[in-house]
Parts: C-alpha cells; structure tokens; sequence
C-alpha cells in the first residue's frame, strides 16, 4: 500500500485548507518537441521493478512536459508519484503544495533535496541509468518512504542491477547533508499520474544550464566544512 496521500486526499486538502483554498488549476501536456515520447530525450529506460508483490518491466525516468496557468505552454522537467496510475494526458490538474500531500518530513525533504539541487548533469540528467535511478528513489520514497530507504525491500523493489547501483549511489548524495531541500509541490489529478513540481517547474534545458553552476556551490560547500 503506498504511503502517499491518494489525489482525493490532496483534493481534499485543496479545499478545507484556507491557504489551498484558490488552489490554481493548472494544464498539463505532452510536449510537442518530444517526437511523440512523454520523456526527455536519452533520458529514459525500461527498468526491472516488483510493485506490491507484482514483478513488472516500467518505463523510468524524466518526463518532458508543458504546463499552462493561464500565460501559455512552459516546458517542465518532472517525475511521476504514483505506480498506480498511467500518464494520461493532456488534463487538468491542481497544484498542492509538498507539505500538504506527502504525510512524511523525511519524505518531502529527500524529494525537495533531488528535485530542487540534484537536476544536472552531474546527477540526475548524466544519462538514462541516472534519470531511472531518480525516479526509483521516488517510488521508493512515496511506496516505503525515505525513513525506511530500502530498494530491496518493502513494496517497492528495484531489480535492473546497474540503475539499482546508481540509484544507491544518489541516495547516497541526497542524505549526505551537502545539499539543503528546496520547497516542491505536487500537481494533482484524478484518473492521471500525479507530478512533482516546485514553487517555480523546473523548465526544459535549465537542469543541463545550472549543472556546473551547482558544482561550483557543491565546492564552495566543501571548502566551508573544510
């Protein structure tokens, strides 16, 4: 059973919680400039995983996709939260904010830790193995949760060995303390995958842009502690 807030709960939240109460709604799409994939370009591949006690080959990896909150499409980085659900879209969604959709403090840091500092070249976009090793971890966050990080235990299992290495070695850097969270939200929806997102969607190309901005912090951090 997956330790995530189902949608209706966080539909739920969007409504009797005063500062989710104008909830924006947002549209979301595939990206025309995919060439008819929802994944970034060489960021992606299918992986060997047991869900619940179903062994299963999925597709992992970083969704390329377009939002619109009323200004027009804006291309976005993105991971899905659910094994439950297929991706279908286009459709709407509503924007929840992290701290009201995930139940764990541990859980919504490490996804504010992957998803807000680890979006480069030098983690997550450094190939496909990485970018299916990024969404791993968020399963295994939303099915076990961060507390019990375990990719060969629990509901969630990862089996495809060299993805599995990769994703050890990411945790390994997510927990480490280098990296503080940054603040992540959800786009909500019925009957889709809900999305990670942030304050502000990471856009397309700005992960690959930032990627030795983030080395030179990562360095300016390890001669602080020094």
């Amino acid at each position: 059973m997956s330790r995530i807030k189902t949608v209706l709960a966080a539909l739920a939240l969007s409504i009797a919680a005063p500062g989710l109460a104008n909830a924006a709604t947002v549209s979301i799409r595939d990206n025309p400039d995919n060439g008819g994939s929802v994944f970034a370009s060489g960021f992606n591949r299918s992986i060997s995983i047991q869900h619940d006690g179903t062994n299963r080959n999925v597709q992992a990896g970083v969704f390329s996709l377009q939002y619109d909150e009323g200004d027009g499409w804006v291309d976005f980085y993105t991971f899905c939260l659910q094994l439950s659900e297929y991706l279908s879209l286009p459709r709407e969604h509503e924007r929840v904010a992290g701290a009201d959709y995930f139940a764990s403090g541990d859980d919504l840091n490490a996804l504010g830790v992957l998803y807000g500092s680890l979006m480069t070249t030098e983690y997550v976009f450094k190939n496909a193995n990485t970018a299916a090793a990024a969404q791993s971890i968020i399963w295994e966050i939303t099915e076990d949760g961060a507390s019990a990080f375990d990719l060969a235990a629990g509901d969630f299992k990862l089996f495809t060995a060299d993805v599995l290495a990769e994703a050890n070695a990411l945790w390994a850097v997510i927990i480490s303390g280098d990296f503080a969270a940054n603040a992540i939200d959800v786009f909500a929806a019925r009957g889709t995958q809900d999305l990670i997102t942030s304050s502000v969607p990471i856009p397309g190309a700005l992960p690959l842009l930032f990627s030795g901005l983030a080395g030179l912090g990562f360095a300016s951090r390890k001669q602080r502690h020094a």
